[in-house]
């Protein structure tokens, strides 16, 4: 790792044309390690470069660069520790990782930008340099970003620096922006902005239904009509009934058929029973009026009156590969149709919840949830093909009773309350780091 100092421009002794150039101050440690034999070099922070002359200064280590401050548009934090690649005569510094994580700059508090800290641990000298910002802090127009970045050597209760830099290498997001600054960006860094897009159930549902891995997928079928819900009912004993873009089971209900109608059971348990499919058609005609839904086969998984999922958290690593995190299962309380943490009896890890309900051992329970991390790596692949840019989802699957899964949904924006409640200390470091290290891989360190 480097850091940057800010000297005076000594005396250049340099052909005339090259005097007009900046200089830049490296030691002859510096060039003998990085093998730099030119005397002039490329300086690279974020998207912004430019050109230098070399002046030597052996006073520096071979850790540090000396810039005179009036070169730069934008303050690189000195005596911050940076990582550095030197590609020939370019000296990048980096990575410059920018998460958005809100979309006004205003309301990222104090508080926020301490929990951040903690969370990607930037009180540690880790050579990356993370900008927290917000969608309305970026400057399509002279491509540039403000956000807040961290400095551990700083003073005391002033470690947080508001600042403006040039767009960054790469850039993590967890929330939605607007399509001009998602198109900027792009134009700008290429793909390495991730968790692009963000797509609702029956999205997922057309990026799979001609792949391999729609055998892992309930059927599904977007509610137009009501002859598309008596289509699904010919084929399926139950049908969950959910909006489009739905978060935590809200609006989500379920359809059965009985012996003498229909059953309709909604998120919040209550049931009403139709003996005719004309009284459910004049009931779903005034519920969903001028609402968007998809119909979902339901899959028959019921421990104790109980139903269960498993949620399997999947990021891309270092080198750039899937991998599947960790899994919980959640086991909701009685006769509730949906396993959010509002409606949830039992949580424990994934391998747990399989041994306790279908009374396996753990060799075989292992095998199972491999079989599961399989399907859902494939799912993570077609992610990337058909809907964008991905490196941090959760995938909600249920395991039937063969064993076999079927995959319900895929969140890219997720919360992490199960594995606080689980005190899964580790796991959530992971989780929380490791999109950083994928950051700085796109960003070529």
């Amino acid at each position: 790792m480097i850091k940057v100092v800010y000297k005076a421009i000594g005396k250049i002794n340099t052909q005339e044309e090259k005097i007009k150039l900046p200089a830049i101050q490296l030691s002859n440690a510096f060039l003998k390690y990085y093998q730099i034999h030119s005397s002039e070099v490329t300086l690279k922070f974020g998207q912004w470069t430019r050109r230098f002359i070399v002046n030597i200064n052996n006073k520096l280590s071979d850790k540090e660069i000396g810039l005179p401050r009036d070169t730069l548009p934008f303050p690189i934090p000195e005596k911050m520790f940076f990582d550095i690649r030197v590609k020939l005569d370019v000296i990048h510094i980096g990575p410059f990782v920018a998460f958005i994580a809100m979309n006004k700059l205003q309301h990222i508090s104090m508080s926020t930008l301490e929990t951040y800290k903690n969370r990607f641990k930037l009180h540690e000298d880790s050579g990356k340099f993370i900008l927290i910002c917000a969608s309305d802090s970026i400057d399509t127009s002279n491509q540039t970003i403000s956000g807040y970045y961290y400095h551990s050597k700083g003073v005391k209760n002033k470690r947080w620096v508001n600042a403006v830099f040039p767009y960054p290498d790469s850039v993590f997001k967890k929330i939605r922006i607007p399509e001009d600054i998602t198109r900027s960006l792009r134009n700008v860094i290429g793909n390495k902005l991730f968790n692009t897009n963000f797509f609702n159930k029956y999205e997922l549902w057309e990026a799979c239904k001609d792949e391999n891995i729609k055998q892992y997928l309930p059927e599904t079928r977007l509610y137009q009509s009501f002859s598309d819900l008596v289509e699904m009912l010919s084929k399926h004993e139950t049908l969950y009934m959910k909006p489009i873009k739905g978060l935590k089971g809200i609006g989500i209900f379920v359809i059965r058929k009985e012996d003498n109608g229909f059953l309709l059971v909604n998120n919040r348990k209550e049931k009403v029973l139709f003996h005719t499919i004309h009284q459910l058609n004049l009931f779903l005609d005034k519920l969903l009026l001028k609402k968007e839904y998809l119909i979902q086969q339901g899959v028959p998984t019921i421990y104790k009156n109980k139903q269960f999922d498993f949620r399997l958290y999947f990021q891309k690593n270092y080198q750039q590969d899937w991998v599947c995190q960790g899994i919980i299962g959640r086991v909701a309380q009685e006769e509730s149709i949906v396993t959010n943490l509002n409606h949830l009896a039992h949580i424990t890890t994934g391998e747990k919840t399989i041994r306790i309900i279908y009374k396996i051992k753990d060799l075989e329970a292992k095998k199972v949830m491999n079989d599961t991390i399989t399907a859902c790596k494939s799912l993570c692949e077609i992610l990337d093909e058909k809907l964008g840019h991905f490196g941090d989802v959760a995938i909600d699957v249920i395991i039937d009773h063969d064993f076999r899964p079927w995959i319900l949904e895929v969140n890219n924006l997720y919360g992490k309350k199960s594995l606080h409640l689980l005190q899964e200390n580790a796991l959530l470091d992971t989780i929380h780091l490791t999109p950083l290290e994928y950051a700085s891989s796109l960003a070529g360190f």
